[in-house]
């Protein structure tokens, strides 16, 4: 079975077991928390290391993570560890926040900008963002100058790119374009002029 489709078994398993018990986003605090002591390479290759008795795995893991998260997420700890997949673990939480995130119908939209927005700005995002999905929109924002202006948004699988430099580049292919369907009429001697189309 593909781990996409092991980590969102898992990951299904533990959402219906947390809104059971009212505990959604404690759970998926737990998970990522997991994920994230999964990572420690140390510790990831104790746990996958099959000369490594399993008892001593499991008292390391309840050292680990009794204190910190609830029964049930340490039982997933547990289990996947039982089954060998530590590297799952990673996909299992991303699985989970997104089953959360739809209970909720919430979704994080991911958004670059080539400086930083301000408020009115954030709003008026995440306010499109919002219309256009359907969704409350918990607004991830970074920024990266060579885009030059204008914005690019992740939703999810969608995206929406109205960076200046899309742009130039969808014009650029544009006038390739033209060009190459041109080219046989077209002499060195001759001169290029670009011609507004939009009148």
């Amino acid at each position: 079975m593909l781990k996409g489709a092991i980590a969102r078994r898992y990951a299904g398993a533990i959402f219906e077991l947390a809104r059971k018990q009212n505990a959604l986003d404690r759970t998926l605090e737990d998970v990522k928390g997991i994920a994230q002591v999964f990572s420690n390479r140390k510790l990831a290759y104790l746990l996958q290391e099959p000369k490594v008795p399993a008892q001593r795995k499991e008292k390391a893991l309840r050292e680990a993570l009794t204190s910190q998260v609830l029964p049930t997420s340490l039982n997933l700890a547990l289990l996947i560890v039982q089954r060998g997949l530590v590297d799952v673990m990673p996909r299992i939480a991303t699985e989970l926040e997104g089953f959360v995130l739809d209970y909720h119908n919430q979704a994080i939209a991911q958004v670059t900008t080539a400086t930083e927005m301000d408020k009115d700005g954030h709003d008026l995002v995440a306010g499109a963002l919002e219309r256009a999905t359907g969704k409350n929109i918990i607004l991830q924002s970074r920024i990266d100058p060579n885009i030059l202006g204008g914005l690019i948004a992740r939703v999810g699988d969608q995206i929406v790119d109205s960076s200046i430099r899309y742009r130039l580049q969808a014009l650029q292919q544009e006038l390739l374009a033209g060009a190459s369907t041109t080219k046989e009429d077209f002499s060195p001697d001759e001169g290029l002029a670009l011609v507004d189309t939009s009148a």
